[in-house]
């Protein structure tokens, strides 16, 4: 089998939104820092704790909040393995989850039936390597991984399934792929 090494990044829609959002959750959490840090330092000669609780809870909030958008996601295959892995502030990355192509099991649309009928599965875990929840023109991965069933929903080209079809075989194209 020859070498291949396919890479792609799915952004998010309103990419402008996220990264203003980002920027405003990443100064109040700095905010909330140094309000801590200057309610640690009363703390010591009134003992009155709610403040000091208040920011230090609220900067963690805000550290968190601050992960959960301005990310993208990036689909890495290499010759058989596929890496999706989410690129926060597009620095930190971090994954998702690596599969092999002989753990897939189907691929296909998500207009299509077979989706309709494997996201309705109660056992099957839905992991998104998109930055998108809602998306209409989307691929699915159907894999089992260590007696775990997966559906992994990706907003990718169609080269991504033909690299991985190469490697897997035709015989996990769905049914009614168009």
């Amino acid at each position: 089998m020859r070498e291949v090494l396919y890479e792609e990044s799915a952004n998010p829609d309103n990419l402008k939104a996220q990264k203003i959002a980002y920027f405003i959750y990443t100064a109040f959490m700095w905010i909330m820092i140094i309000l801590a840090v200057i309610s640690f330092m009363i703390f010591f000669f009134t003992n009155i704790f709610g403040p000091l609780v208040f920011t230090v809870l609220s900067a963690i909030l805000f550290a968190f909040i601050k992960s959960k958008i301005y990310y993208c996601v990036d689909c890495i295959f290499v010759s058989g393995s596929t890496r999706i892995v989410k690129v926060v502030n597009f620095k930190k990355r971090k994954k998702i989850i690596i599969f092999e192509a002989n753990e897939v099991v189907q691929v296909g649309k998500m207009t299509s039936n077979s989706y309709e009928k494997l996201a309705k599965t109660p056992n099957i875990k839905k992991i998104y390597g998109t930055p998108n929840k809602y998306i209409d023109d989307g691929f699915y991965v159907h894999l089992v991984q260590n007696n775990q069933a997966y559906l992994v929903i990706l907003q990718c080209k169609e080269t991504y399934l033909q690299h991985l079809v190469a490697f897997t075989g035709r015989q996990v194209i769905e049914r009614d792929y168009k």
